[in-house]
């Protein structure tokens, strides 16, 4: 088969993208990109590869019915699709939010096969689509349960080949093509009779030619005769104890002459064999008891990629492995204080997890778990296999395939985000599709799914290698009051979407969205560097940047817990860690598209132990009679006294409502204080228990200190908690001598800015840390943004999707926090919690001074 994209000109294309100062999102190197598509007449596909023809020409194949469904040109210099999807929509603008309508085809084309089964046995194999049906959600699937399966593709050089299976019988095809004819190259190994569903239409047959108003189709053997049925044109492929080569030819007006179909053809030579130095920066950051190292990426790269690392894996302390949200995949060469990159894979969907099995690596992706085969060992992917489809891959937008894990039996355990979308906006109804907002387990065969836990909002996962036992995070939003961590069993449902709370789920431990509004993947820390979070859960914030430790209470499932914010600012917007295997460092792998606050745009870091003790505490456990924090080192001893403790609680509110305001115990909005006794320092000088008489079921506690180990700064630090039903404390365990408890000395300490002078340097503090300005520029930029820009915003006009224009003014962004839901800004969609309770009447208008002087 003739190259359609020759490597000069490929090299040229590449080159001329450099000097022009971009390139294009859809890399002309590589010949197949996953995505889905809507393809108009040939309907919605939602998991679609888009395949080279020559030229300007693209085909849409579909991955799940086995199908060509679309041909067309795409004008030149534009890409095949429109940008919308999250990567490719902020391919240039960085924070450019994708919307919710599918991809289209730059222009129009010829409708190949329409939505039903592309291959088969027999004419009812074709004529009937046997997949499940999940309301009007095009993502249904694919046709394993009939015998036939999506094997893969190979990029041979400039050409993409398919394989598939039909029953016992693999096929393989490939297209070329000028801008007036296509050829299907066809390539089926010896067997059984097989059929092809060509098009639809009613179609004249001559020959070895079928002639529409607006397709014409010609075969090249007699072995392959085109028959025509219920509307729709077959190709009949005749059995043979031999390889078939044959070949379909497409026009609108004609066919390109009969055509001998050519081998198929094979892997070349590597295509991204020049690899890329950079530097580690070190101690971008740091404070008491870490620092943050930075991984240069390969920016300046010679096909000009964006790197935007969605996860590392560590295939030995040398090497390692990044999958960037653009679909490419890295090599990782790892010495002292370099690392060099090689790409190694690319034209994979949305991919955000990476996993090695057998030496092997695994990608989730929305085309399914895709495993990158070096077939002739040149340290590139040369077959992308589908190991495993079988994960319902939705056609809304929002349906990223989170994350995943894999564990010693071989099994993939995944999820996928529960939001669904129609084509306008977000809707917070439940979704139909059985696997979205699901943790599945896939077995290590890829031939059968299980769902274990089930509708969640966005679940990423993190499975104990050690026990076993699965923590999902979940993020604020619809029916969801403020994100969590959340121990999975088998069968646990999450509600997110349903009305019905009676068989949910609770968290182990709530965490408030000013600390955290968007929870990503957590890992269950072992072996790592910071030996005192040894067993913890590390939770990764893309919302903020800032990490925290969860530690589960007794018991599995944990029915109460605590967060222990860590005061460490990575300024990355985190989405995976990983231990690295030799010195236990932590590295964090992340990107920004929107709405986060952390300020780094994309991110690969390692995060190592300084010399002195962390500041924070690393166990914080509650126990019947309060309590009991414990740090790395020993504590200042004239820190740990009543008088530096505060306490308070609140209650939240699942609803269809986006988040929750606080409540009080009586209903009313706030959070209610919660009176602390006495501090006891535990033997070793390492722990405090805080006594709090009576202490009450509560879904969130907030203890506030200023203990500090010796050395340390005297600063106010809060542990959060979930109470559900503590044990009584075992002292001798716990580290302490039985303290005598004292009921009538505890008090209440307030909190010595709730009734602060409203300031507007007051309201630019609570923003940054309520996470406000993630949400909201203060530059009168909207891109990255999911709320209307704080800058010009007082005094101004403003017009909402329901309702009569208001202006805005104290009255109105009072409103705005306490009801943000009430009105909502044309162009917007609700996507705010409410901070009722949350601030104080001093603290709310310190933000509305802030917001009048930002003009």
């Amino acid at each position: 088969m003739k190259p359609t994209f020759p490597l000069l000109a490929v090299t040229l294309l590449a080159l001329a993208g450099r000097l022009a100062g971009a390139s294009p999102f859809f890399d002309p190197g590589v010949p197949i990109y996953a995505t889905p598509v809507d393809a108009g007449a040939s309907g919605s596909i939602a998991r679609g590869l888009l395949i080279r023809t020559g030229g300007d020409g693209w085909l849409v194949f579909d991955q799940d019915l086995l199908r060509p469904a679309l041909w067309f040109q795409a004008p030149g210099g534009k890409p095949p699709v429109s940008l919308a999807m999250m990567s490719s929509a902020s391919w240039e603008k960085a924070t450019q939010k994708g919307g919710v309508k599918q991809p289209v085809p730059a222009a129009a084309g010829l409708a190949l096969s329409p939505a039903l089964p592309g291959v088969g046995a027999a004419p009812d194999d074709l004529l009937k689509d046997p997949r499940p049906v999940f309301g009007n959600d095009a993502g249904r699937g694919g046709l394993e349960s009939s015998g036939r399966h999506f094997l893969g593709y190979h990029l041979a050089g400039d050409a993409g080949v398919l394989s598939y299976q039909c029953g016992e019988t693999v096929v393989r095809e490939c297209y070329e093509g000028d801008r007036s004819n296509l050829s299907r190259h066809l390539a089926a190994a010896g067997g059984g009779e097989l059929l092809f569903l060509v098009a639809a239409g009613n179609f004249e047959i001559k020959g070895s030619t079928a002639t529409s108003p607006v397709l014409q189709v010609s075969t090249n053997h007699p072995g392959l005769k085109l028959e025509a049925r219920d509307g729709h044109l077959f190709a009949r492929l005749a059995a043979s104890k031999q390889e078939r080569r044959v070949t379909l030819n497409y026009g609108a007006d004609r066919t390109s002459a009969t055509v001998k179909t050519p081998a198929t053809p094979v892997a070349y030579p590597p295509r991204w064999k020049q690899g890329i130095d950079t530097r580690i920066d070190e101690a971008t950051r740091s404070g008491p008891g870490w620092v943050l190292d930075k991984i240069g990426l390969p920016e300046s790269n010679p096909w000009k990629r964006r790197v935007r690392p969605a996860d590392v894996l560590f295939l030995s302390p040398e090497k390692a492995a990044v999958v960037t949200f653009e679909g490419d995949v890295w090599r990782l060469d790892l010495a002292s204080g370099r690392v060099r990159w090689t790409r190694i894979a690319a034209g994979l969907c949305e991919p955000l997890s990476i996993e090695q099995v057998k030496g092997v690596l695994q990608v989730h992706t929305r085309n399914g778990l895709i495993r990158l085969q070096d077939l002739n060992n040149d340290g590139e992917t040369d077959f992308y296999e589908n190991h495993s489809s079988l994960l319902i891959q939705t056609a809304g937008l929002r349906g990223y395939p989170l994350d995943m894990e894999v564990d010693d039996e071989g099994n993939t355990w995944a999820s996928t985000g529960g939001i669904v979308t129609d084509d306008k906006s977000l809707t917070n109804k439940p979704s139909p599709n059985p696997h979205a907002g699901a943790i599945v387990k896939i077995s290590a065969d890829g031939k059968s799914v299980e769902v274990f836990g089930k509708h969640a909002r966005e679940p990423f996962f993190g499975r104990d290698p050690q026990t076993g036992h699965i923590v999902m995070s979940e993020q604020q939003g619809h029916w969801e009051p403020s994100s969590g961590s959340f121990p999975v069993t088998a069968g646990a449902t999450f509600g997110f979407g349903y009305a019905s709370e009676s068989d949910m789920v609770p968290p182990a431990v709530y965490i408030p969205h000013e600390e955290d509004t968007s929870s990503s993947s957590p890992l269950w820390v072992h072996g790592s560097a910071f030996k005192s979070w040894e067993g913890g859960i590390l939770q990764l914030s893309y919302g903020t940047g800032r990490l925290f430790l969860v530690r589960h209470g007794e018991g599995w499932p944990a029915k109460e817990g605590a967060v222990i914010p860590l005061g460490i600012e990575t300024g990355i917007p985190m989405l995976h860690a990983r231990v690295h295997p030799a010195d236990g460092s932590i590295w964090l792998a992340g990107f920004r598209v929107y709405d986060s606050g952390a300020p780094d745009l994309e991110a690969l870091a390692r995060l190592r132990p300084a010399k002195e003790p962390l500041a924070t505490p690393v166990d914080a456990r509650v126990v019947k009679e309060g309590v009991v924090l414990s740090f790395d080192a020993p504590l200042d001893p004239s820190s740990v006294k009543p008088e530096v403790v505060q306490a308070k609680e609140w209650q939240y509110l699942r609803s269809s409502n986006y988040g929750s305001p606080r409540l009080k115990r009586d209903g009313k909005q706030g959070s209610d204080p919660v009176a602390t006794g006495g501090t006891f320092l535990s033997k070793d000088g390492k722990s405090v228990f805080i006594h709090i008489p009576d202490l009450k079921p509560t879904m969130q506690l907030e203890v506030s200190h200023r203990f500090c180990v010796k050395g340390g700064k005297d600063q106010v630090r809060s542990v959060f908690f979930t109470v559900s039903a503590p044990p009584a404390a075992t002292w001798a365990a716990l580290g302490f001598d039985a303290p005598k408890l004292d009921a009538s000395a505890a008090s209440v300490h307030a909190s010595p800015t709730a009734n602060a002078t409203p300031t507007a340097e007051l309201g630019k503090e609570l923003a940054t840390r309520y996470g406000c300005i993630a949400c909201h520029s203060l530059d009168g930029t909207k891109e990255g943004h999911s709320g209307p820009t704080w800058k010009g915003l007082y005094g101004s006009e403003r017009r909402f999707t329901k309702g009569e224009p208001r202006k805005a003014d104290d009255a109105y962004l009072l409103e705005s926090m306490l009801d943000p839901g009430k009105a909502i800004v044309e162009g917007y969609s609700l996507g705010m919690g409410s901070y009722a309770g949350v601030l104080s009447d001093s603290e709310q208008q310190s933000i509305v001074l802030f917001i009048k002087s930002l003009k």
